[in-house]
Parts: structure tokens; sequence; C-alpha cells
């Protein structure tokens, strides 16, 4: 979603996270060029691994953030595109093969209607809805990797199509939550996705590539392969969870464990020397004592280790049909720790990278972090170039990847 002024287009991008909440004005100008007007954040104080536990307080940290941006930006936000994500985010691949009405004429926008309908009459549970539906590729009489089908000839016309579903009562928490601080949206865009479109090039989604994107409540996956999305899910640890584990592990404070996660974390112990120390308070005598930096990152290490294990997991359900070559892509807050990637080559044994926002104007240094990419992705979403097909002409669809943006309603 955007909002027109004179002759430039404006976006924001709200990422609603379960640690922070970042939103990011964008604006198009005539040239189709990006530039980064404001960036804003507050603390998340309603939201428990994607999930809307407080509205008021997420209401709240909404307004708090979305007021920074404008300021910065010095304009006033009336649409956003949010994000969601967290374990409750499924997808599936189906199938949807019909004859073509007249083999001489070619494929027709009615063929191509029915084959879309026939790939989602599967059934899906009551309590969720559909997110996005990924057109893959349409095959005509077998050949593969056709984009266009209309007017090719041929008898049978299939489309594989990626359906990505959702907790209906929690996205709809997400989108009351929005509305409720006084901003208009559509259904939520999965992050994942979103920070795709900031992070991947072509290329790597041409080859293969896995994204993890691991923030404070979930590390959310989407695997491309042949150049659009394959498979998208998620893994209930993260951030939070390595937080909470040093917590205990050292019995500090909540507080005290998330900064000197970020302080002095890192998530491979081999990297660090067992002479170095730091100071911290115990919670229940509030002594101050000594810690090695080995020991928390043997602590950080374990629960990383476990995430990397669980993701591949989730990955291996697909290896037998698509092969994630080019390598992996690391995103997120938690990608910050050092040596994650090198942890991350060392458990899935492929080229890992750091991915962050790139090619943007304006005040674009601000957020060439990890921390900004679902935000800049949803900004990107919002301002991409709909170019629908005459059967899409209901829907936003996004050029890359054309992207339908439907609820089981109106399916």
């Amino acid at each position: 979603m955007f909002w027109v002024k004179g002759k430039k287009k404006y976006i924001t991008g709200l990422d609603i996270g379960t640690t922070k909440i970042c939103a990011i004005i964008g604006e198009m100008d005539e040239n189709n060029e990006l530039s980064i007007l404001g960036v804003g954040s507050s603390p998340s104080n309603g939201l428990k691994k994607g999930m809307v536990v407080d509205i008021e307080s997420t209401v709240n940290s909404i307004i708090n953030a979305v007021e920074k941006a404008e300021k910065m930006a010095n304009i006033e936000a009336k649409k956003v595109n949010v994000g969601i994500a967290g374990k409750h985010v499924q997808s599936l691949n189906t199938v949807g093969a019909v004859a073509v009405s007249n083999p001489l004429r070619g494929v027709v926008e009615r063929d191509v209607k029915r084959a879309l309908h026939k790939a989602r009459s599967v059934v899906i549970p009551l309590e969720r809805e559909i997110i996005h539906e990924v057109i893959q590729e349409f095959e005509i009489d077998g050949q593969k990797g056709i984009q266009n089908p209309i007017g090719m000839s041929g008898s049978t016309l299939k489309v594989n199509l990626h359906l990505i579903t959702g907790s209906a009562s929690i996205t709809q928490n997400i989108i009351n939550c929005v509305e409720q601080a006084g901003f208009k949206t559509s259904t939520p865009i999965l992050e994942s996705y979103a920070s795709s479109l900031a992070l991947l090039d072509d290329s790597e989604k041409d080859l293969g590539v896995l994204l993890v994107d691991i923030g404070g409540g979930s590390a959310d996956i989407a695997v491309f392969s042949g150049g659009c999305i394959k498979h998208t899910s998620g893994v209930d640890y993260a951030g939070d969870q390595i937080t909470k584990d040093i917590s205990e592990g050292l019995k500090i404070s909540r507080f005290n464990a998330e900064n000197i996660k970020k302080r002095f974390g890192c998530a491979m112990a081999e990297l660090v020397s067992e002479d170095e120390e730091f100071v911290v308070e115990r919670v229940v005598d509030n002594k101050a004592i000594k810690v090695s930096k080995s020991k928390l990152s043997m602590i950080i290490e374990a629960r990383i280790e476990e995430i990397f294990e669980l993701v591949k997991r989730e990955v291996e359900k697909i290896m037998t049909r698509e092969r994630v070559i080019g390598g992996v892509v690391l995103t997120g807050g938690t990608s910050l720790l050092q040596g994650i990637d090198q942890l991350a080559s060392k458990t899935f044994n492929l080229p890992v990278r750091l991915g962050k926002p790139k090619d943007l104007k304006g005040m674009s240094s601000i957020v060439l972090s990890p921390i900004y990419s679902t935000a800049v992705g949803l900004v990107l979403y919002g301002c991409s170039n709909f170019k629908p097909h005459p059967w899409e002409k209901r829907s936003m669809v996004n050029s890359l990847v054309k992207d339908f943006v439907r609820t089981v309603n109106n399916i």
C-alpha cells in the first residue's frame, strides 16, 4: 500500500516484531527511484513469538515507532504495509491441471482462471487463512518454466502454486492493532518474503538460496529456487530464547542478559579467548560476579546450533524436490552475533553471508543493517511496479514473484 502526493509515492513499512517495532517511510519519485526519508523504532511490549498478547501495549508501540519516522521524514503516514511471522505461518505447494478449451487457438484467460481455481481447491482449516498465493510456474503439455501461458498452443495447462497460510486470529489481531493505531493496512505480508526483496538478487533466487530471518521470537525460513519461492516455514526459537538461556545460566536478569549478549556475545566459543571476562550482577544476592566470555559463548552457541539444526530439518523436507545449492543468507537482529555466519556454514555446509539492505537512497546509511531488512522489504513491497496479467486485474501482483494477496473469503 502507498499514498500519492504530487508526482511521488510514499510508503511505510511496519515491522511488528517480538522485541521491537520498526517503521520506515520511503519515497518513490517519478523515475521509480526509492529514497528512505524516516526511520523510527520502539520497544515491543505487547507481542510474544509474533502473536499479540496485549493490544493496548502493541498499539502504543506502533504509534511511537511511526511518530518517530514521521518526525524524521517530515510527512504524515497514512497507510502501512505490515509484516507477519512466526511458527503459525505454514506453506504448501499445490497443482491445478485443466484441459485447454481450444488447443489450436491456444491458452486463454479462462483456462488460466480454471487452473488457478483447481490449484486453490485444497482443504484449509477454518482457523487459517491464505496470506499469499505465489505462482511458481505454468506447464503446457509437460513443458515447464512458462511464466505467461496466454496464446500458447497445447492441450493441457498446469499451474504450480505456492500457498502461504497463517492463523486467522493472529493475523486479524495484528490488523486490529494497526487500525487502532490510526493507520490503514491490507493483508499482512510474510516477513521472510518481504526481507527477500531487500536482500536477494535474481541470480541467487535462480540458483537456489535459503533465507533465515532470525528475530526475537522466531527464525523464519524462505527457500528460493528457479527464480521463485518454494518453501516457507518458521522455527519457534530465536533471540529471546538465547537471552533466556543466558539469564538462567548465569542467574542474572533478562535485562542484563540481553545487554551482555549484544555486547560480548559470540556464536562460536572457539573464537573467544578463555581469559576474557566481564562483570555482571546476580539477581538473588545482588553479588557482582566475573563471567568468562567463553562460558557466555558456549550458552549462545548451544542454542543457535539447535536453531540451525531445526532449520536444516525444515529444509530437508523439500530437498528431494528443490536443492538449495547457492548458499544461505542470514538476517534479523540475532544475525549480528559474532561468528554466527561461521557456525551456519559449518551446520549447512554451504556458503553463508549476512544479509542487509542495499542500493537505497536518502537516509540509507541508517538502515544498512540486518535489523532493518524486513521493514525495508515492506517498503519495497509497497512501491513495487505492479504489472498484472489479464486474469489478475483484481489482485495486487508483485511483478517479481507474481504474488497474490487474498483471504479465504475471496477465493
